[in-house]
């Protein structure tokens, strides 16, 4: 905090409070007072740094980890023995899963009644993704940053919020899908051990009643207000608990759900216009599948779709629910966690997840460094210009 400095002496007459032995009343403005809440801001941005370099370090640690188990002279060979020509199809599978997830936002948007063209989603797209994947504190998340670049572009902030929440609930209830799937091809077309086969059987019936529970909300408004409430509360008690110092208020959180309830209203409402969508987050989630796929294929280690689909599905999930950006170690650990119990070799599934890591994070992040950085200069500046963090707005 500034000190606050006390005025010289003065040869001025004395006011009646001073003779008085009055101490006169501070004012209740100018900067003395104002330097509080910015000594507070600066000190909560500090935090949050701290916090975000800490959950790197963590993230690090865990790929460290992964190669030590590993041995070495097996997972160098792995390495060596990968043919440059079969990275291209990872790369390029890459670039197609960022245009399906583009022109799925488009069509959303479209729907909303805002229109931008298929190049504008694709830089949104890939500048909100990649800054994701480095910074998901102090506001400046991929949702901050969409909604910040949408706002320049003359969408208004309602329809940004509507329009990433909606593709934000077809993209997750897609994945949910697609890990069912998984399980359940797991378990009807594997061998498995009963203790496996137990798991594998849960696994398919979670993933399941998810969906289900997912349909049923469609049609019973009362009882989705109900578990959007119960779970914007859950999520308040959850972050006190873990990270106190960074726990959103629970007026924005319910703000939040009131208006993915809206979204998901607004969803319902255009059932037509939302198949193309969600076509679209089905092909994107089917390519970013595939790259995973072609991962094992270009170390020499194909397996089947089924295993790919259920390694893919749980390091997503747990890359998502991790404080760590981008999930770095976390989606490698997971994935690479899975892909051992299911009989695959270490060192294969270590380098092919790495690969999927280069592919799908590091190549993108790197295209919008370099084709994108006025772009991601702009949105990084607005967002942490703001007043507030995106999740009391939200």
């Amino acid at each position: 905090m500034r000190s606050i400095r006390t005025s010289a002496p003065s040869s001025a007459p004395r006011s009646s409070a001073d003779r008085s032995g009055l101490r006169p009343v501070p004012s209740s403005g100018g900067p003395p007072r104002s330097s509080l809440p910015d000594r507070g801001a600066e000190a909560a941005v500090r935090g949050r740094r701290l916090f975000l370099l800490a959950t790197m370090v963590v993230g690090i640690g865990l790929l460290v980890v992964l190669v030590l188990l590993s041995d070495g002279r097996q997972l160098l060979r792995t390495a060596a023995n990968v043919e440059p020509t079969l990275l291209f199809l990872p790369i390029a599978l890459t670039v197609l899963s960022y245009a399906a997830m583009s022109r799925s936002y488009q069509g959303i948007a479209e729907a909303a009644g805002c229109r931008l063209g298929f190049g504008e989603w694709l830089r949104i797209t890939f500048v909100s993704n990649t800054v994701n994947y480095l910074v998901t504190s102090a506001g400046l998340s991929g949702f901050a940053v969409r909604m910040y670049l949408l706002s320049q572009r003359g969408i208004p902030s309602g329809r940004a919020v509507l329009i990433s929440l909606v593709q934000t609930f077809l993209t997750n209830f897609t994945l949910l899908f697609f890990v069912a799937i998984g399980f359940a091809s797991l378990v009807l077309r594997h061998h498995l051990e009963p203790v496996a086969l137990g798991v594998a059987s849960a696994g398919v019936a979670f993933f399941v009643a998810l969906l289900v529970y997912g349909i049923v909300l469609i049609y019973y408004r009362r009882l989705r207000r109900r578990t959007l409430l119960f779970l914007a509360d859950a999520a308040h008690r959850v972050l006190r608990r873990v990270v106190p110092r960074w726990t959103p208020r629970r007026v924005g959180l319910w703000r939040f759900q009131h208006n993915l309830n809206e979204g998901l209203e607004f969803l319902f409402a255009r059932k037509d216009r939302m198949v193309a969508p969600a076509v679209w987050i089905t092909v994107d989630w089917a390519l970013t599948i595939t790259i995973l796929w072609s991962a094992f294929r270009s170390v020499h280690y194909p397996i089947a779709p089924g295993l790919v689909v259920i390694g893919f599905g749980v390091g997503i999930l747990l890359s998502l629910v991790s404080l760590v950006p981008g999930g770095l170690g976390v989606m490698e650990g997971s994935m690479t966690a899975v892909f051992v119990s299911l009989s695959v070799p270490l060192e294969p599934a270590v380098v092919a997840v790495l690969i999927f890591r280069l592919a799908y994070y590091v190549i993108p992040l790197l295209v919008s460094i370099v084709l994108f950085h006025g772009v991601m200069l702009q949105a990084a500046r607005g967002v942490a210009g703001s007043a507030r963090p995106i999740s009391s707005r939200v």
